[in-house]
């Protein structure tokens, strides 16, 4: 993106530092070289902010603060506070701007461990709220960065009216284009897991009194009608489908309905005022490497590993299967 031109804004939902909740004596020098590699990594890539979940308090907040005080990227929580002083611990939003856009986010999570005495939470629904209405008059959109469980993200785009866009961690759900959602909005994205998929929503901001359009489903069903026309055309490029499929009704039929639904899609962007487009990247082969960060990432995971666990003399994979040991869900990111 950068190198066509375009800054995006690029937004982390919380759960960025660790990959397990068990931190001990065996794996705590990886993990926190981990979680320092990390952050440096989303320095390198450019991000914006960083909401504060679940993983990035599980070290303590002497280790989160150290680890705030070494980026530039600012951490933001609208809901976490000092459980002494009941003052918040970090900003509860940010205002960024991208050229005459002015964009606030707000961040929270409902995911604080139980072990961790030094910091409370207030309800992460009204805090986000509270911040979004201070917010109304100063900037064109609201996003909110929310760490919290699956069960708690049920129904959070009616329980956020003045928030333009969600964005979630917390949970293995991941969002597509094709995905439900409510119409004009708050728009909710799920990253899903491992940080396999980059998810990007592309917005064109035109009027600020006019709903947005999710054009993305839209678009797709333009590009499988005509997928689907082209199928058909196949058996005689000459001629028009009507003829071809003449003695067909039931091909007839759908070739109908076919040209009903392109009219209407047509329609819907054609008007749309303001729009947004939503896909999911997969992170894969097919994406090209930046040479300097495939560098430094192989050079970090090659460290962690280094200071990982040692493997136990005469371990094998049979006694592995045989671990006690919880699978953790987490395994990686989602954002």
């Amino acid at each position: 993106m950068k190198a066509a031109g375009i800054e995006p804004l690029i937004l982390d939902a919380g759960d960025l530092f660790f990959s397990t909740k068990n931190l001990n004596a065996s794996n705590r020098n990886s993990e926190t070289f981990r979680a320092k590699s990390m952050l440096e990594g989303y320095e390198k890539v450019g991000c914006d902010v960083i909401n504060v979940g679940q993983y990035e308090i599980l070290n303590g907040l002497n280790f989160l603060k150290s680890m705030e005080k070494k980026t530039v990227i600012p951490f933001l929580s609208s809901n976490l506070k000092n459980s002494k002083t009941g003052e918040l611990l970090f900003d509860p939003y940010l205002i960024l701007e991208r050229g005459d856009l002015k964009v606030g986010v707000v961040g929270a999570t409902d995911l604080l461990p139980d072990t961790c005495l030094s910091i409370v939470a207030d309800d992460f629904v009204e805090s986000c709220n509270r911040y979004a209405k201070e917010l109304d008059g100063e900037v064109d959109l609201v996003v909110a960065l929310i760490n919290a469980s699956r069960a708690s993200q049920n129904g959070l785009v009616d329980k956020m009216p003045d928030v333009d866009f969600i964005v979630t961690s917390g949970s293995t759900n991941m969002s597509r284009s094709n995905s439900p959602q409510k119409e004009n909005g708050p728009f909710i994205y799920s990253c899903g897991k491992q940080g396999k998929y980059l998810l990007s929503v592309t917005v064109d901001l035109k009027e600020n009194d006019t709903p947005f359009i999710n054009i993305s489903s839209e678009e797709k069903k333009i590009k499988s009608i005509q997928k689907r026309f082209d199928r058909l055309q196949k058996k005689d490029p000459d001629k028009t489908l009507e003829s071809i499929y003449e003695d067909q009704e039931n091909v007839l039929n759908l070739i109908k309905k076919y040209r009903e639904d392109l009219k209407t899609s047509e329609s819907v962007v054609a008007s749309a005022v303001n729009t947004l487009k939503f896909e999911t990247i997969a992170l894969n082969k097919k994406v090209g490497d930046d040479e300097g960060l495939l560098t430094f990432i192989n050079s970090s995971v090659q460290q962690c590993n280094a200071l990982g666990p040692k493997k136990a003399k005469g371990s094998n994979s049979k006694r592995k299967k045989l671990s006690k040991e919880k699978p953790d869900p987490h395994k990686g990111h989602n954002h």
